[in-house]
Formats: C-alpha cells, sequence, structure tokens
C-alpha cells in the first residue's frame, strides 16, 4: 500500500486518545530551569534557551515542556503565525514555557515530529483559529478543541517518513527564504547608501524651517471615526521609508477634516511627518489634498521658491539628519522628536536646478530598489504559501511522500 493511500484509509483519532495535554513537572531537581517566554519561542523552529529562572516558582505556573513533548502557541496571533517548537535536546531535558502554549505529550502511537508538522497544517490552524474564544487581541485557542481534534494515524513508519520528507522539503523552502531576505537586506542597505551620496558630500547650508512656508504640528486630539467618511486622517503607519500607505490612517467626515485642517491643509508638495512613536523620523509626500493629521504627525508646508518636496524628503532619510534625530531624542520622551527639534534640522540647500537634479536622480534609483524589493518580498510571500500547501499536502494523503523521494 502506497503511503497516499495508508493514509487515507488510516483511522482520524481524536489527540486525546493519543497524547497528554499539558503534562506537570515532576522530579525537577536543578535549581533554575530554562523559561521560554513567547519571544523566545520560533515557528516551530529552535527556540531560545538562554533565559533561566529560578524552578521553584516556575513549577507554580508556567507550562512545563520536557524533550519529546510537543508544543504550540494558544493565544492570537501567534497561534495564526505558527509559533511552536518540538522539544528535543533542552538543556536538562525539559523547560517552562508561557502558559499561552498548550503542550501535548504524544504517547507510543503518535510520532512527535509527525505531530508537530500536522499542527502547522491548514487543518489545524483554520480549525483552532474558527474555535478561538475571546475578544480583541485576547483570543485564545481552547485546550479542548486539540483534545478532539482528529489527526489521521497510519503507521508509525509512514508518519517518519512523511515528518522525513518535510523536514528536508521545507528546509529547502527556508533556505531559499532565508537567501531573498539577505537580499532585501542587501537592497535596503543599497537604498541607504544612494541616499547618503547624494547628500553626505555637501555640508549642511540651511535648517528646515528655512526650506518651509510653515512647520504644522497637529491637533493633539484623537480624531472622530467615520467608517464612511472620504477623508484619512493620516497616523504614523501611514507613512514608511519614504512612502505614504493609503489605508493605514482612520476614515473622518468632512467636517472633522475640517477641523482638523483649519491651520491649512494638506497640499501635493508637502511633506507629512511621523514625530512620535516607532516610526519617528519616517515621512512621505503628501498624498491628496484628501488627508488631515492625526495623531503624532506634522506637515511640513514646503516653500516652492526655495525648496523641492521630494528633494528635502529624501533628506530626511539620510543617515545624518536621522542620526540628528536619534540625539534628539537621547533623555527626551521616548520616539519623540520635538517640533522645534524638526525646524532646526540642518540641511544643506542648494539652488532649485540642483535640488531638482538630485530628486530626479533619486527618486529613479530608489524606485528601482522598492520595485525590486516589492517583488523579492512577494517571492517570499509565495514560498511561504508553497511551504505551508506542502505541509498540509503531506499530512493529508495529498502526496506519496515515498514515491516522492
Amino acid at each position: 500500500m502506497s503511503v497516499r493511500d495508508e493514509i487515507l484509509n488510516a483511522p482520524a483519532v481524536p489527540l486525546r486518545y493519543l497524547a497528554k495535554l499539558n503534562p506537570r513537572p515532576s522530579g525537577i531537581q536543578k535549581e533554575t530551569s530554562v523559561y521560554l517566554p513567547m519571544e523566545s519561542i520560533s515557528e516551530f523552529g529552535p527556540a531560545d534557551t538562554s533565559r533561566r529562572r529560578s524552578s521553584d516558582e516556575l513549577q507554580r505556573g508556567y507550562s512545563y515542556i520536557a524533550d519529546g513533548d510537543v508544543a504550540y502557541a494558544k493565544v492570537t496571533p501567534c497561534f495564526e503565525n505558527g509559533k511552536g517548537l518540538v522539544a528535543v535536546d533542552l538543556p536538562d531535558g525539559h523547560a517552562f514555557a508561557t502558559t499561552e502554549v498548550t503542550v501535548l505529550r504524544p504517547g507510543a502511537m503518535l510520532d512527535k515530529a509527525y505531530l508537530g508538522w500536522h499542527l502547522q497544517s491548514e487543518a489545524f490552524l483554520s480549525g483552532g483559529e474558527a474555535s478561538m474564544t475571546g475578544s480583541g487581541g485576547l483570543r485564545r485557542v481552547p485546550d479542548t478543541f486539540a483534545l478532539t481534534y482528529k489527526i489521521p494515524l497510519p503507521s508509525m513508519a509512514t508518519q517518519r517518513a512523511i515528518a522525513d520528507y518535510l523536514d528536508r522539503e521545507t528546509a529547502r523552502i527556508d533556505t531559499l527564504i532565508e537567501e531573498q531576505q539577505r537580499l532585501i537586506e542587501m537592497l535596503g542597505e543599497r537604498r541607504q547608501a544612494v541616499i547618503d551620496l547624494a547628500f553626505t558630500e555637501a555640508g549642511a547650508n540651511s535648517r528646515v524651517v528655512r526650506a518651509c512656508l510653515d512647520v504644522v504640528d497637529c491637533p493633539h486630539s484623537t480624531p472622530a471615526v467615520d467608517d464612511d467618511g472620504p477623508f484619512e486622517a493620516v497616523r504614523t503607519a501611514s507613512v514608511r521609508s519614504g512612502r505614504y500607505r493609503p489605508g493605514h490612517g482612520l476614515r473622518v467626515s468632512e467636517a472633522t477634516w475640517r477641523e482638523r485642517n483649519a491651520n491649512g491643509s494638506p497640499a501635493l508638495g508637502d511633506i507629512i511627518f511621523a514625530r512620535e512613536g516607532g516610526s519617528a523620523g519616517e515621512a512621505s509626500m503628501v498624498p491628496s489634498d484628501a488627508i488631515c493629521l492625526g495623531q503624532r504627525m506634522v506637515l511640513l508646508r514646503v516653500d516652492a521658491s526655495s525648496c523641492v518636496g521630494e528633494f528635502l524628503l529624501w533628506q530626511l532619510y539620510s543617515t545624518s539628519v536621522q542620526d540628528h534625530f536619534r540625539l534628539s531624542m537621547s533623555g527626551a520622551a521616548a520616539g519623540n522628536i520635538r517640533v522645534s527639534v524638526l525646524r532646526n534640522t540642518p540641511i544643506w540647500l542648494p539652488p532649485l536646478e540642483v535640488q531638482r537634479s538630485v530628486a530626479a536622480h533619486l527618486n529613479e534609483q530608489i524606485t528601482k530598489i522598492d520595485t525590486l524589493s516589492a517583488e523579492t518580498e512577494r517571492f517570499i510571500e509565495l514560498a511561504r504559501e508553497r511551504r505551508s500547501a506542502l505541509i498540509t499536502a503531506a499530512v493529508t494523503g495529498q502526496i506519496d511522500v515515498r514515491e516522492v523521494a
């Protein structure tokens, strides 16, 4: 019988009969044990076992994992992202993890690697997501889902053949993804080098405020949201790497748009700038006049008689200017670029014809790099989709892994 036929004809057995749920520790002799917070757990890859805490403390309320156990994250979004691990060669043979994981200890009829691959299949992930309880960011997969989930149970030899096949084939895909991720990093470095080359040879001879008619801070309030509103209040998430990202702001009514633009509405040629949070220092050109400033945003009303907007935009991303922003935040509120600092940021402001030439060159080069980066990211996305489909196909019998081998 082929592997495919064996899986298709194998009984589907609820996990409650094949694995022990959330086993408790016993016989812990060490004063300290490995602790695995969620950030130490990858998507069924190696876990970061560098953290240790008191064994007595960990035994009083954390999830126990021993070599041979399989665990998966049960809280959103970690569950949907496929976080989990098959425990092998843990320091001291065991560890304690966040309570936001569910631990399964396979019995004699279930191979741990086969189970680990099943927990990454579309059937398990979609079923678990559908069973989630709670609301917002506190939704969790109940342990009852794992207990009732039915897993095809072919022979142990077939389970291991499937696991070996997926170990081999996903490793190839993962290597390819890593290579493409390195390419994106290299493109990012090249992008920064192109920007710096345009600005580092000339010294600063002006300030941001002299390139602008005004530097307008946002109203210090959250705009009223109107899901059907025709206008968008831009937020820090709306700008990234010099590009505007539509849909990352808040929809607002015309009345709110007018109220928030009382000091002057953004116009084409102006710049929107994020001054606070993890996006501090990010900016983009104004995409249209159908926007207003949300919180933590600043409008640079560019003076077209002395400055080309895109020339100023890319200069804001130069290493010298970004370093100036970072130094200004030292000792201040975390991630907060004060408007006074932005106004007085040193810049190079040559004649308009030079600015136009530099801006045209940067637009051309950065667009080429960004296009290649986007294509590479799409390739990675397709590779991950292929990986997911391969796992599901292998564990459900759509691929005869012995014939493929």
